[in-house]
């Protein structure tokens, strides 16, 4: 029987969420389980329990890692200086693009027992930083429309790329979608349109 792998603390905490996240990008979270990630690191079954306390601890620290990648992505183009209008167009392509790379990491982000019934408070900030980031550019645009008014375009920006992430990742928009154009024409022309309402353009 092989001897399992003896680890520095860090460095098993840092291969479980490794192999977690090589998981849930090729099966999705639903069969996702401690014993299951202990068996492909090679340590004993106990071992991930010194990090995690339960299946929903992992699943948390996994989607909590890829909303710093997605609000990473947001950060980097809030940091450039573009207009508002172009801000808000890449920073829709940004989510497109993640929901596209790592649709099962979306899934368990927005779509799992860590926000169903109820959103967990952990998931709550990331969002709410995303929200920010989106209120930000729409601020630029309009420094002196009533907050409500802000917030509520920042609500149908968000509610139109959210919505088309998840219609292409289910496939139910592609029989709608007209023949003479390419996907990513459409997406282009949606996050466009979407971004120009959202300023009042």
């Amino acid at each position: 029987m092989a001897r399992a792998k003896s680890y520095h603390k860090e460095d098993l905490r840092r291969d479980l969420l490794k192999a977690g996240r090589e998981f849930v990008s090729r099966n999705g979270h639903l069969s996702l389980s401690l014993r299951s990630l202990a068996q492909q690191v090679g340590v004993t079954t106990a071992a991930p329990y010194h990090h995690f306390s339960d299946r929903r601890a992992l699943l948390l620290a996994l989607a909590m890692e890829g909303f710093e990648d997605l609000i990473g992505r947001a950060q980097a183009i809030d940091a450039k200086a573009l207009s508002p209008l172009d801000q808000l167009i890449m920073m829709g392509h940004s989510f497109l693009d993640f929901a596209d790379e790592q649709p099962r990491m979306l899934e368990l982000m927005y779509e799992s027992e860590l926000t169903i019934p109820t959103l967990d408070p952990a998931l709550l900030e990331y969002q709410q930083r995303g929200y920010q980031a989106l209120l930000g550019a729409i601020t630029k645009a309009m420094p002196d429309a009533p907050f409500d008014d802000r917030s509520m375009r920042v609500m149908g920006f968000w509610s139109t790329i959210y919505g088309l992430a998840l219609l292409r990742n289910k496939q139910l928009i592609q029989p709608y979608e007209p023949e003479s154009r390419e996907s990513a024409d459409i997406d282009r022309t949606v996050v466009a349109r979407s971004a120009r309402a959202a300023l009042g353009e």
